[in-house]
C-alpha cells in the first residue's frame, strides 16, 4: 500500500488546522509502517489523499489509482473568515474540487450534511480529527514559562483562544467580553494566514494595535502546549466550524472549553464543553469559573493512534 499525501502548507498556512491534522496523520501513519509520502510528484500512488485542495492537490490527483479528500472546509465557513465571491461562488467551487475525487473523508455528520445540501455527490465516511496525547499534555513547566513571558501573575485568570485572527473566529466577541473584565487576563494565539484576503484585515490589524491593556494578539508562537498548560480556560467563540481541533488540544492538556453551541460541538463534544450565547453570557461563565484543570474522556476516543487505524482499515478495504 503506498500513499501520497498532499498537504499544501507552505508559509502561514502551516499553523491552518487541516495543514496541523495532516502533519499529524501523516507522522503516526509513517510511526505505524505504512508506506506514506508527503507532496510527491512522481506516479504510481496506490491512494492520494488530499488534505488542501489547492494547485498541488488537483494537479495530483489523478496519478493514483484512488483519489481521496479530507474535507476540512466548506462554504460555511468562509463567511467572516476570508474576503469572497459569495455564498453561490464558493457553493460551485467546492463542489466542483470534491466531486472531482473518487472520495470524501468528512470530520463529522454534520460537515456531510453540508456537503450533500451544496451538491457533492461522490461517496462520504466520516474521519474525525485526532489528537497525539504524548504531545498535547498538560506541563506545569512550560505553562509557568508562558506565563512568565506574557508578564502575568501567579494568581491571574487568564483566559486563552488559539485560532486565525478572523470575525469567524469571534474575535470582535472576544476583544468585548476583555473590556468588559478588566480584572482578567485575555490571550489570542494567532494570526492572518491568508493575508490581506482575511476578513477585514486591514481593520484587525489596525484595532489589535489599540485592545485593552488587559488583552494581548501574540501572533503565532511555538510552544502551543505551554499555553494550554498555562491559561485557565480556552475560550472560542468562533461562529463556525467543521470540526474544532483547538477544543480537542486543549481538552488534552486538561484545560476547561467554553465555546458557542454550534451543532458540530453538540455532536462531537457534548457536555465536555461549557456553552455560552452572547457577550454577557461569556462573561458570566468565565468570572464563576474555578482555577481548575479538568479531566476529559474526549481525547482518549479522537487519540490520533485509534483515528489512523480507522484510517489505514479504509485504505485497505478503497484499495
Amino acid at each position: 500500500m503506498k500513499i501520497n499525501f498532499i498537504v499544501e502548507n507552505n508559509r502561514n498556512l502551516r499553523f491552518l488546522g487541516c495543514s496541523t491534522i495532516a502533519i499529524n496523520l501523516y507522522n503516526t501513519l509513517k510511526r505505524k509502517g505504512v508506506d506514506v509520502h508527503l507532496n510527491s510528484k512522481e506516479k504510481g500512488f496506490d491512494i492520494i489523499h488530499a488534505h488542501t485542495f489547492g494547485p498541488l492537490a488537483l494537479s495530483q490527483r489523478k496519478k493514483a489509482s484512488t483519489s481521496i479528500i479530507s474535507a476540512h472546509s466548506l462554504p460555511s465557513i468562509n463567511k467572516g473568515n476570508i474576503v469572497s465571491g459569495g455564498k453561490k461562488f464558493w457553493r460551485k467551487i467546492y463542489r466542483g474540487i470534491y466531486n472531482s475525487f473518487d472520495y470524501i473523508l468528512a470530520v463529522s455528520n454534520t460537515s456531510i450534511d453540508e456537503l450533500r445540501e451544496i451538491g457533492v455527490n461522490k461517496p462520504i465516511r466520516v474521519l474525525e480529527n485526532g489528537v497525539d496525547q504524548r504531545v498535547f499534555r498538560y506541563d506545569r513547566a512550560r505553562g509557568e514559562e508562558f506565563r512568565r513571558k506574557l508578564g502575568f501573575s501567579e494568581e491571574d485568570f487568564v483566559v486563552l483562544n488559539v485560532a486565525q485572527v478572523t470575525p469567524r473566529k469571534g474575535v470582535y466577541d472576544f476583544i468585548e467580553v476583555a473590556s468588559k473584565n478588566p480584572d482578567i487576563r485575555f490571550v489570542w494565539i494567532g494570526g492572518f494566514p491568508y493575508y490581506f484576503i482575511s476578513s477585514d484585515y486591514f481593520k484587525l490589524r489596525e484595532l489589535i494595535k489599540n485592545t485593552p491593556s488587559n488583552l494581548v494578539f501574540t501572533g503565532f508562537i511555538d510552544d502551543i502546549v505551554g499555553a494550554y498548560s498555562g491559561a485557565d480556560v480556552l475560550f472560542a467563540p468562533t461562529y463556525g466550524e467543521t470540526f474544532g481541533l483547538t477544543i480537542l488540544e486543549a481538552l488534552s492538556c486538561n484545560l476547561p472549553v467554553l465555546v458557542r453551541p454550534l451543532e458540530v460541538f453538540k455532536e462531537l463534544f457534548d457536555e465536555e464543553v461549557l456553552y455560552g450565547s452572547s457577550v454577557e453570557e461569556f462573561s458570566r461563565i468565565l468570572r464563576g469559573l474555578p482555577r481548575k484543570r479538568i479531566n476529559s474522556s474526549l481525547p482518549d476516543r479522537y487519540d490520533v493512534d485509534r483515528i489512523v487505524d480507522r484510517l489505514i482499515n479504509i485504505y485497505e478495504e478503497l484499495i
